[in-house]
């Protein structure tokens, strides 16, 4: 058995994970007025997903969700989010599919927040929320366009281990 991919898997997390804490804890996001707009956790969320599959990318968004500021919205945003992109990204592998579609996981958590912050009766920051996903989503697939331009094996790495692991 290759302990490769499960070591690599718990780096991406850790080392997503830390980026997610940094950047909340250093209030690192664009804002307009008191909502904030770009928020580079929802990048790293998108990322986990891709990178460690929807175990890693539900992962960081439950790191990612409670050091934020508002944990109950964004806790099930990001974790739902990184859940839905690692599966839709499995998903675009296995099929060939073009992978930065696996950002519109990102989309479904967006929806369950929405959802949850109308439940608690918290109807103005929805609109801040309906704003944000429409940045954010465009945002996370340029990234992982641009990733995947670079270099489309990053995101095939497991495949890389499996094939090493064959022929040798």
């Amino acid at each position: 058995m290759n302990i490769a991919i499960p070591a690599r898997k718990i780096g991406v997390v850790a080392v997503l994970g830390a980026a997610a804490v940094i950047s909340s804890f250093f209030s690192i996001v664009l804002s307009i007025g008191t909502s904030p707009v770009m928020d580079p956790r929802d990048i790293l969320v998108v990322c986990a997903g891709v990178l460690a599959g929807p175990a890693g990318g539900a992962l960081v968004g439950l790191i990612a969700g409670l050091v934020g500021p508002d944990p109950l919205s964004e806790v099930t945003l990001f974790m739902v989010g990184g859940l839905a992109t690692g599966l839709i990204s499995r998903y675009c592998m296995k099929n060939r599919v073009w992978i930065p579609t696996a950002a519109l996981g990102l989309g479904f958590g967006y929806i369950t927040a929405g959802a949850v912050l109308m439940i608690t009766s918290w109807y103005d920051a929805v609109a801040a929320l309906a704003f944000r996903s429409l940045i954010m989503l465009n945002v996370c697939i340029l990234v992982l366009y641009i990733i995947d331009s670079l270099d489309p094996r990053v995101f095939l790495w497991e495949r890389q281990f499996e094939v090493d692991d064959s022929s040798g």
